[in-house]
């Protein structure tokens, strides 16, 4: 048998470097965290994309995710399956209105009604709503793309939506 060539070459030694120290605590849990994504999830490709987002928040905390090891790995991926769940949650509720909506003509006008509300709005307004709405962020998440509070952010949200509720209301004709 003989000798792995890494310990020949010196490779033997602690790492020392954030990344160094990060990839030795990658490599050490990856797979655990998989599993226990796997365990809850039935979807092989949506337990990997939360084990890699798990190590992703692990990588911005990785001082305290070290120091708390696999209880906070394990923690932050129940965290993710819980807003997959959710965003599951939303797609079908989203799929069953859109199978009961009455009209396909109707449901039509209504989206080009609403093109043109959201074109009406100040550009901030708009950005805010399709953040919220579209790209389904949170507040936080708002928050830290628009540099103000999570108060604040709820603040824009609300007068976003306030907003293209008036310009709504101003477009339909007054029968």
């Amino acid at each position: 048998m003989q000798p792995d060539a890494r310990l020949l070459e010196g490779e033997s030694r602690p790492p020392s470097a954030p990344e160094e120290l990060f990839s030795s605590f990658y490599r050490q849990h990856y797979w655990l965290v998989l599993a226990f994504a796997q365990r809850r999830i039935n979807n092989h490709e949506t337990a990997r994309d939360l084990a890699s987002e798990t190590f992703r928040v692990a990588w911005t905390k990785f001082e305290q995710a070290e120091q708390l090891g696999l209880a906070f790995l394990y923690q932050t991926c129940k965290n993710l399956i819980g807003n997959e769940y959710r965003r599951q949650l939303r797609v079908a509720a989203l799929e069953v209105k859109l199978q009961h909506c009455p009209d396909r003509g109707t449901s039509d006008e209504h989206a080009a009604r609403l093109r043109e509300a959201m074109l009406g709005m100040r550009d901030a307004e708009r950005e805010t709503l399709y953040l919220t709405y579209w790209e389904e962020l949170s507040a936080q998440q708002l928050s830290e793309i628009l540099g103000c509070t999570v108060e604040a952010a709820w603040a824009r949200i609300s007068r976003a939506r306030k907003s293209l509720k008036h310009i709504l209301r101003s477009e339909v004709p007054n029968a």
